[in-house]
């Protein structure tokens, strides 16, 4: 196994491209809104689990927004959870009664099932691609430490 995808928590922390997030976060953002534009409205009250399912997936598009300005990989990681999530709330909204079923929950798949295509297509190019290591400069004292020959008493 690869020596940098052994610990999860440092996997998670690796910095991805910043075009990457930005399109990503771009995506979720027009597609989102396309697909609650098409939802009609209701005049029924929503299950409790519909209730979950939203805060869940409003939860994890909060981690999401903060993992993809930051840069980091768990960014793309919450975005698929939150897809996976928002894939769930369009398949109950007429399967509950709280919409009903229409021709609007053919587009709104399609957008939410797009979310998920972007978020796996984006996750496993971070993973394809060589992770951004930031260079911190060595103070030029410890340079002169490191090159400095070692003497061992005897």
């Amino acid at each position: 196994m690869d020596e940098h995808l052994s610990d999860t928590g440092t996997w998670l922390r690796e910095r991805i491209d910043g075009r990457l997030a930005a399109g990503v976060g771009i995506a979720w953002l027009v597609l989102l809104q396309v697909a609650f534009a098409l939802e009609p409205t209701t005049h029924q009250p929503e299950p409790a689990y519909g209730v979950v399912l939203s805060l869940t997936m409003w939860l994890l598009l909060a981690a999401m927004v903060a993992g993809l300005v930051m840069q980091r990989r768990a960014g793309l990681v919450a975005s698929l959870a939150a897809a996976g999530f928002m894939t769930a709330l369009s398949v109950a909204c007429p399967v509950s009664g709280h919409h009903p079923f229409g021709t609007w929950w053919y587009g709104q798949m399609a957008c939410v099932l797009a979310l998920v295509a972007i978020s796996v297509v984006a996750l496993r190019r971070s993973i394809t691609t060589a992770p951004v290591r930031i260079a911190v400069p060595t103070p030029p004292d410890a340079r002169a430490e490191e090159d400095a020959p070692v003497h061992r008493a005897r």
